[in-house]
């Protein structure tokens, strides 16, 4: 997991989980995207044992719902649970306690953010990057089947 910030979604975990929130959400309705996205990220090896990664995709998912005005009230709940007991903060505590004290400041304002009315409904869209696997100057050629079909009467 690589963590450049204090911030909720300023780690690898919450970076890379962002697209696959944009497409189940974009696809499905918020309770079967939330199911699709439980079973994906605890078949990539997460799950709340692992605190610190828990908390990057959990706070990124209550994060993302928010913000796009869907988040429900468990996803809700469970995250200020998540921040009211102290769980995923050994771990910064380790980091020293002046970044300990930043990322409980950073975690007591995402609280405010969760506990505040979200912002309507917004339509959630696929960001899709396509890297070209052609250089500029290639030809490329296609073979089409062209198959026509006469009706005789």
């Amino acid at each position: 997991m690589g963590t450049w910030d204090v911030g909720i979604t300023s780690n690898d975990t919450a970076q890379d989980l962002k697209a696959d929130f944009q497409a189940a959400f974009s696809y499905y309705d918020v309770e079967t995207a939330l199911a699709k996205i439980n079973a994906y990220v605890r078949a990539e090896g997460f799950d709340e044992s692992d605190e610190s990664d828990w908390c990057d995709y959990y706070y990124s998912l209550a994060n993302f719902m928010w913000k796009k005005g869907i988040l429900t009230d468990r996803v809700r709940d469970t995250a200020v649970n998540m921040i009211d007991t102290g769980f995923g903060l050994e771990i910064w505590a380790d980091e020293g306690e002046k970044t300990l004290h930043k990322r409980k400041k950073a975690l007591a304002k995402f609280r405010e953010m969760l506990l505040s009315p979200q912002p309507a409904k917004k339509k959630i869209k696929v960001d899709l990057f396509l890297d070209s696997v052609f250089d500029i100057g290639y030809y490329i050629a296609f073979q089409r089947d062209i198959r026509i079909q006469i009706q005789i009467p």
